[in-house]
């Protein structure tokens, strides 16, 4: 067994450090909307503080034809360990065109706020594309002119409220009551979310994979397609994920944000469809998130301990507010209508549930089960999935390597700053086309 260790301590584009002084509160608003595209993307774009492209990037001037959204239905999707069966039905997206022989696929599954418009545009205007545009394309690290590319998306979405979104979840009519399921709905995992790309992939014919790969829980995703179908899957990446979920990730952001919605008055138990739901909850269980996801080091070059505009002197009243608090609220705030409190609770436990362990079986083994060749790619500044945590699974993968690099951005690296790693990427998918 070989396993092959990179690190880049340092990156020739990474972004420089703001200079110190105030920041016009206009220029701050602008900063983070751009950055909640990406926690909350509705093909929104890329934060003024990320990377820009570097000059290798020329030849992804080519873009991919629109794109539309396509829906697949399950009439009879069985919850493993919830032992249910329901009518399932999830949206999904392609880009690329599919090889005669159904061999040049391409599986990249989203992460927890995400969906599955990944790459392209719905329409020549549409203002941004898909979330890993950078990524996925003709010419580019994830090369459309060679791969035939699928996303879908997962179960209870989060962003159930757009149109564009196709998904099951709580806030879905149940055909046996006429009213939302709310928390009647089955509580799943991930391995029943990969279940469902399992099937549509079996409904297009596909019976093997090139490369599965995703950031954050999309690798989480990953892992679980090299646990469970280990000979249908060549290649696997999982950026920013390791194969295990421990207890702090569990806490950070996933049960605390399960309790901020339950604590809420209007949850009633997840019962408010029809009325006003629990949006302040969802408030708070999104600024966790939002701050587990990035650094100390990105807080203070953003916004310092400056104070909010108009805000009462904190050292006089307990209105008194920090502008990292009050703008990150402001843009929270206006991206409420897409979401859904419930499924943040469906999708926060699933996260939790994540295990690769089957029965008694040791971490040890679970891992000598993915043998397909498997690439982590690792960010130093990432709270959640930590180099430490990569290094130990490292040491059980049969065929796993790691490459770390530092962005002092955190987790949310992973989608707008690919330059960082789109090498490293394309190094690997290439070493399996030989």
């Amino acid at each position: 067994m070989t396993n092959r260790l990179g690190f880049a301590p340092h990156h020739p584009i990474a972004p420089p450090p703001l200079r110190a002084g105030p920041i016009p509160a206009c220029l701050v608003r602008l900063g983070l909307v751009f950055l909640f595209a990406l926690v909350f993307p509705a093909g929104w774009g890329i934060p003024l503080w990320a990377a820009p492209p570097s000059s290798s990037d020329t030849v992804a001037t080519r873009t991919l034809p629109l794109v539309e959204k396509q829906v697949f239905r399950i009439p009879d999707f069985l919850f493993r360990h919830a032992r249910r069966r329901l009518p399932v039905e999830v949206g999904y997206e392609t880009y690329g065109t599919l090889a005669p022989t159904r061999d040049n696929v391409v599986l990249v599954c989203h992460y927890f706020t995400g969906q599955s418009h990944a790459a392209g545009r719905y329409a020549a205007d549409d203002p941004q594309p898909g979330w890993w545009d950078s990524l996925i394309g003709p010419g580019k690290t994830i090369d459309t002119d060679r791969f035939f590319v699928i996303s879908v998306d997962c179960l209870a979405n989060l962003n159930v409220h757009n149109p564009r979104v196709h998904t099951t979840g709580p806030a879905t009519i149940d055909p046996a009551t006429g009213r939302p399921y709310a928390m009647d709905f089955p509580i799943f995992t991930l391995e029943d979310v990969i279940r469902t790309q399992k099937l549509l992939l079996d409904h297009l014919g596909i019976k093997r994979l090139r490369l599965v790969i995703g950031p954050s829980m999309g690798g989480l995703q990953a892992w679980m397609w090299g646990r469970h179908y280990p000979d249908m899957v060549d290649r696997l990446v999982a950026v920013f994920a390791t194969p295990m979920m421990r207890p702090w990730c569990l806490m950070m952001p996933n049960q605390l944000g399960i309790d901020a919605i339950r604590l809420d008055p209007k949850w009633r138990g997840g019962e408010y469809y029809g009325g006003e739901p629990p949006l302040e909850g969802l408030l708070q269980a999104f600024k966790v998130l939002l701050m587990v996801t990035r650094t100390d080091a990105w807080a203070e070059r953003s916004f310092g301990r400056r104070l909010a505009s108009g805000t009462p002197d904190p050292f006089r009243s307990h209105e008194g507010r920090f502008l990292v608090d009050s703008e990150v609220e402001n843009i929270v705030r206006g991206r409420m209508k897409f979401f859904d409190p419930n499924h943040y609770l469906y999708i926060a436990k699933a996260n939790t549930l994540f295990d690769l362990r089957e029965g008694d079986e040791t971490f040890a083994q679970a891992l000598s089960h993915i043998t397909p060749p498997s690439l982590m790619i690792i960010d130093e500044s990432d709270l959640m999935f930590t180099r430490a945590q990569a290094e130990e699974a490292l040491r059980y993968l049969p065929r796993g390597e790691l490459f770390c690099y530092d962005s002092r951005n955190g987790h949310l690296s992973c989608l707008y700053e690919t330059d960082y790693f789109k090498d490293r990427l394309r190094e690997f998918i290439d070493a399996g086309q030989r």
